[in-house]
């Protein structure tokens, strides 16, 4: 690098450098909050406010500024520049999202601390992630001790320090590829050939998706508004499904006119609404759960998922691993379409190639070892120095990313910083097999749990205390150790081997060995996770009301007492659990999957009075001489009676309606739908059947009945 006295002129023809490349620079500004925000405007003294995005609390009035609690409202939109303010909060997705706004030829200034104070930098962003009793004294600095030692290696990056003048670093002259957009819009091979894939979804084969897959800026959503355009003037029925509105806005700009045509659906209204439609896209389908992603495409016939693989929203691994064997299984014709030229700006893009290592949106594996004997460890993973642990912690982070359907660039921050998360790893010799971040709960103040207790206070993190002492009516496991399971992963490869459970069990014997009292989780339900839990001897003790946008499951709670004090509690918790469930299923969660209320079923000893009454009811039900109407409050009662038997839940089409049309008690039009039946007599005919069924050996064998 080489030291300069700072000019607009200096400034001037380094952008022409920049512009003339078609790439992006980081430029890094390192002082005190008054001089940082000084300079800044300074370097921007001749662009226009309106072509400037800010993330900061300090930013000029009428500047244009990303808002705090929407740092993805921008999407969409391009920026010529953007100023990323550290003394307002170091928030590693608002940087990604920032970033990703800046077109070719920008600067991203970033304002901060001279690089050697970082580890000691007190910004605003902790108070986040702080959580009580610890608080803010408790928040580590790895993150931002290891950006600095990230950014110290950059060749192409600007510093421009406080008291040590402006350094420019010598950009190397890179291959700038000159594009123009063809008659239908496309400005890249890759983008006309996802063009072509997107049409052949929409008039070829059913049951044939595909799946489009892209780093940020490579034109995949542009792509899909211009494949949009077509199909609606062809009388073509499009819908479309993201995790936020703001997900789709570079989508309708390119669809232009049409898109007054095209409807756009949030993902858990679209499974409960299910519009007919020609073609689905799913855009940023890698931040939807799995699960919710199999549901859309068992219902629409046509459908198109995009994916970001790395970048603000959340990776794409993930998707990569998990959800492309479902659909080799079940959609063998599937399609994939990878679009790898940047179109925003060129490769080899500075800012990028930046990012990518400061916030590990490429993270790479360990390389696999010749240790396949070697026994099994636990091993804690305590982040220190950057150039000794980078390894160990990218094969981490990067097991976080294949394991799981969504992880953002915040994860690597409470990776490093939670201050109260653990990170534990099940090793094989060198080689990571498995990773369980764990958060230290309970253990709260007196006077902090009575306001918890009384609803006065909701402090940020304690999820499985505040959860059972506000809705499980168990004000004292505030006060309790408890170990809540944030996240577990095996590598994908290793799935099935029984790694999970291995890993879980040793947990439960380091937390047995430090006093902990109970070990618990709340996660995002499916049948699948929660036998997971329940194989490993875990009681649910609640379901959330409302489904999670994102992932269209219902959150739930699975507790394990792991000494006498929380016993108690949970036994406690479970039977209030078992007592309200089965009415909760008529209410709040009337729309449960089938499969996840029959794997609840499976492990509970629910009580429901059940009288000699009906017996008499349901063996006329049987014999076709009473109506299913006649004889619904019986049944209801009689399939909670003999609920627990071992065996009997395994889910059929059958049992599907059982828990649809009784259990839960929805109209025949809405049980006869999802199931595919021809009709309400179909569904009757069926039901009976069921009942049937769940009763055998014999239809005659009816549970006896309890209290008289």
């Amino acid at each position: 690098m080489k030291t300069v006295e700072f000019s607009l002129e200096v400034v001037n023809k380094l952008q022409h450098h920049v512009q003339q490349q078609q790439r992006r620079l980081l430029v890094l500004l390192e002082g005190d909050p008054d001089w940082t925000l000084t300079a800044a405007q300074r370097w921007l003294a001749d662009v226009q406010a309106q072509q400037v995005l800010w993330w900061s609390q300090r930013a000029p009035s009428g500047s244009w500024c990303l808002p705090p609690q929407r740092i993805n409202h921008e999407l969409g939109r391009e920026a010529c520049h953007g100023v990323f303010d550290y003394y307002s909060g170091a928030n590693p997705d608002a940087l990604a999202a920032l970033a990703g706004t800046i077109s070719a030829g920008g600067f991203l200034l970033l304002l901060a601390p001279s690089l050697q104070d970082w580890p000691d930098f007190a910004d605003p962003y902790r108070e986040k992630i702080a959580v009580e009793p610890g608080g803010t004294a408790a928040v580590g600095s790895g993150f931002l001790t290891r950006a600095a030692w990230v950014l110290r290696q950059q060749d192409c990056l600007v510093r421009w320090c406080q008291h040590q003048g402006l350094q420019l670093p010598k950009l190397p002259s890179l291959p700038v590829v000159r594009r123009q957009p063809d008659a239908q819009g496309c400005v890249t091979e890759d983008q006309r050939q996802a063009l072509q894939a997107i049409l052949r979804v929409a008039q070829g084969h059913r049951k044939r998706p595909l799946v489009l897959q892209a780093d940020r800026g490579r034109g995949k959503s542009a792509v899909m508004g211009l494949a949009v355009r077509l199909l609606l003037a062809q009388g073509k029925r499009v819908l479309v499904t993201a995790p936020r509105p703001e997900s789709v806005a570079t989508l309708k700009r390119f669809a232009g006119d049409a898109q007054d045509g095209l409807q756009y659906q949030a993902p858990d209204q679209l499974l409960q609404r299910l519009p007919p439609a020609d073609l689905l896209l799913v855009d940023e389908a890698a931040a939807l759960s799995p699960n919710l992603l199999q549901r859309m495409l068992d219902h629409y016939s046509r459908t198109v998922l995009a994916t970001t693989v790395a970048g603000y929203e959340g990776t794409g691994r993930g998707f990569v691993h998990r959800f492309q064997p479902h659909l080799q299984a079940r959609f063998p014709g599937w399609r994939l379409c990878e679009m790898v030229e940047p179109i925003r700006w060129q490769q080899q893009d500075w800012l990028e190639q930046t990012l990518e290592q400061m916030l590990l949106l490429r993270a790479s594996p360990l390389p696999s070892d010749s240790a396949g004997s070697a026994p099994l460890t636990l091993e804690t993973f305590d982040y220190q120095c950057p150039a000794q642990q980078e390894a160990r912690l990218q094969a981490v982070f990067e097991l976080l990313v294949a394991a799981h359907y969504r992880t953002r660039p915040s994860d690597l921050r409470m990776l490093l910083d939670g201050g109260n998360l653990r990170v534990f790893l099940l090793c094989r010799g060198s080689q990571v097999l498995a990773v369980a971040l764990v958060a230290q709960e309970g253990m709260l103040p007196a006077d902090l749990a009575t306001e918890i207790a009384q609803g006065r206070r909701r402090p940020h993190g304690q999820v499985l205390p505040q959860t059972l002492a506000v809705h499980g009516d168990q004000p004292q496991a505030l006060q309790l150790p408890l170990w809540r399971g944030v996240r577990i992963a095996v590598q994908p490869q290793d799935q099935g081997e029984g790694l999970g459970s291995e890993l879980l069990q040793r947990l439960q014997t380091l937390a047995q060995a430090e006093g902990v009292a109970a070990l618990g989780s709340v996660f995002s339900g499916t049948a699948q996770v929660l036998r997971f839990w329940q194989q490993n001897g875990y009681l649910t003790l609640r379901v959330g009301y409302r489904p999670e946008v994102t992932t269209g499951g219902h959150s739930l709670l699975v507790l394990k007492s792991l000494c006498p004090e929380s016993a108690p509690l949970l036994k406690a918790a479970r039977t209030a659990f078992e007592a309200d469930f089965p009415h909760q299923l008529l209410d709040t969660h009337r729309h449960l999957p089938a499969d996840l209320v029959l794997a609840i079923m499976h492990q509970g000893q629910f009580t429901v009075a059940y009288y000699e009454r009906d017996q008499v009811r349901l063996r006329r039900y049987l014999a076709g001489y009473a109506k299913y109407e006649n004889v619904v409050a019986s049944l209801w009662r009689c399939l909670w009676h003999g609920s627990a038997r071992q065996g009997r839940l395994s889910l059929t089409p059958g049992r599907q309606l059982l828990v649809m049309k009784v259990m839960q008690g929805l109209s025949w039009a809405d049980s006869v739908q999802p199931l595919g039946l021809s009709g309400i007599r179909e569904a009757r005919e069926q039901l009976r059947q069921a009942v049937a069924d769940w009763l055998s050996p014999g239809p005659n064998q009816i549970p006896p009945s309890g209290d008289l």
